[in-house]
């Protein structure tokens, strides 16, 4: 009698164990965010300053059982020669290969709502936190960030190696920002950043748009 008394309350206690995990998992668990490493991003150099921008689409997606808010982004770029890092914040949406870019008045992105068990592709402008980084030849690591309602401290949505291969030049034809690219189709270690041998491509010219 005692025996089957404490199998009873074993599976009862486990039954009601269960029961709060799933309830947990399910209804109490909040927002978790995750991000795949770029695979694709673009420098740019803004005229007369020479200020270095970051261009970059990535995915973001919530795991978590709850909706939740991205308030913003930022990137940090770090040099594995120098350690040298440099802070980007998200200033202005859209893919700039092939669109305008208002430079005079930036559309500040507003917060990003992502429901549970969705996720959402995003392009952004990002502007430097300081005018005076210089990116050079070699390895770097860009680190994507997130800002979130009523945390202190960001968290980090992914990490990515990549090769400077060239270096940007000012460009001669006014009002125009030359850039350099790197895309993979599939997955790879490291995104290589280059002109592709071509520094006239159409898509290497973005026009500035003075508002």
């Amino acid at each position: 009698m005692n025996t089957q008394l404490v199998i009873t309350s074993l599976i009862s206690g486990t039954s009601l164990l269960i029961s709060l995990f799933t309830a947990y998992w399910n209804i109490l668990r909040g927002p978790k965010y995750v991000s795949p490493p770029p695979r694709w991003i673009v420098f740019g150099l803004l005229p007369e300053s020479n200020t270095l921008i970051i261009n970059l689409a990535f995915t973001i997606g919530n795991t978590g059982s709850r909706a939740g808010v991205v308030d913003s982004f930022y990137i940090e770029l770090t040099s594995y020669n120098s350690q040298e890092s440099e802070i980007f914040y998200a200033w202005q949406e859209g893919n700039i290969l092939g669109q305008d870019l208002l430079v005079f008045s930036p559309n500040i992105p507003i917060s990003t709502f992502i429901k549970a068990g969705e996720s959402m592709t995003r392009h952004y402008t990002f502007f430097p936190d300081h005018l005076g980084f210089t990116l050079r030849k070699g390895y770097y690591k860009l680190s994507l960030y997130a800002f979130l309602p009523f945390k202190k401290k960001p968290i980090k949505l992914s990490e990515q190696k990549l090769e400077i291969e060239e270096l940007l030049e000012p460009n001669q034809i006014m009002n125009s920002i030359p850039t350099i690219v790197s895309f993979n189709l599939c997955p790879k270690e490291i995104l290589k950043v280059s002109s592709y041998g071509n520094s006239s491509l159409p898509p290497s010219i973005i026009e500035i748009v003075r508002r």
